[in-house]
């Protein structure tokens, strides 16, 4: 059996679809983003009498809600994102990424048969669910070469990756925030004087640093609120290694640098999603 294969044959109710909070439809914006921050997780599911409403993401919290202080107060209903693309739990991971790809979403809700809100199918989990069936195929030692050249061998020199949009540590960090917003970011680089990397902004770092904390966006700076020292990798590394640091780290975006150390490029779990989507029959 291919890994593409495989990965049709594997249902979306065999892997894990807790990543998510469930919140009833009647609170509100402030209340949903305490309960995604409390748990430590970026996608919430809206609910009515186990039915999906909705969906509320970290992305929604970027677009629609930080530096806006009258949305804190309104109805979850009123900055969800509907209608939701969703997944049976009958139906394979395979369908699932191609949602994501298709989509542009980085989470599926998956639903039961009498379309009751049963979890939530995320990026970490298809990028967990090819990790394994990739290392069970070389510990195997079915296809190894094929493999190894398909995700070992390949790295992101020739592959389709995001340019990098930095800004400077003392830079306001409103002014990142509005770039990420406009231009649809997921994260931006931080650099120093000298243009090396030394932070990076996430989507995840505006939730929990700035919507959870309420900091004022007009007195801070990047800085203040990037993660900082990000885990990166040279631009000449593999598939397989920037999947096992999306994993390690729990975060949807690595940054790529040259032989300056200086950064060149964003991966991001969409850049290896296709990749994969596209290459599976070809990885034995």
């Amino acid at each position: 059996m291919s890994i593409a294969d495989a990965l049709s044959a594997t249902p979306v109710s065999s892997v894990d679809l807790t990543r998510y909070v469930a919140v009833p439809a009647n609170v509100s914006v402030g209340e949903t983003v305490g309960l995604m921050c409390a748990a430590g997780r970026s996608s919430a599911c809206v609910v009515d009498d186990e039915q999906l409403v909705g969906v509320f993401t970290q992305r929604d919290i970027l677009q629609r809600v930080i530096g806006r202080p009258a949305s804190w107060h309104r109805p979850i209903t009123e900055e969800m994102t509907q209608p939701v693309h969703t997944v049976r739990n009958e139906a394979s991971v395979a369908d699932g990424l191609t949602i994501m790809n298709d989509r542009w979403v980085r989470s599926v809700p998956v639903l039961d048969y009498d379309d009751r809100l049963v979890g939530n199918l995320s990026f970490y989990t298809v990028v967990g669910t090819i990790g394994n069936l990739l290392t069970s195929r070389i510990s195997g030692s079915i296809g190894e070469a094929t493999v190894h050249h398909g995700l070992t061998m390949v790295d992101f020199t020739g592959l389709h990756t995001s340019p990098p949009v930095t800004f400077h540590v003392d830079d306001p960090v409103e002014l990142a925030i509005h770039h990420m917003r406009v231009r649809g970011l997921g994260s931006v680089l931080v650099v120093d004087d000298r243009e090396n990397l030394v932070g990076e902004l996430t989507e995840f770092d505006v939730q929990t640093k700035v919507g959870c904390v309420g900091i004022d966006l007009t007195a801070a700076t990047v800085e203040d609120v990037m993660t900082a020292s990000p885990i990166s990798l040279d631009a000449r590394s593999s598939i397989a290694d920037a999947m096992h640091e999306i994993l390690e780290q729990e975060v949807s975006h690595v940054p790529l640098t040259g032989e300056s150390g200086r950064p060149v490029g964003v991966a991001s779990f969409r850049d290896i999603a296709t990749f994969v989507e596209t290459s599976l029959e070809t990885l034995g």
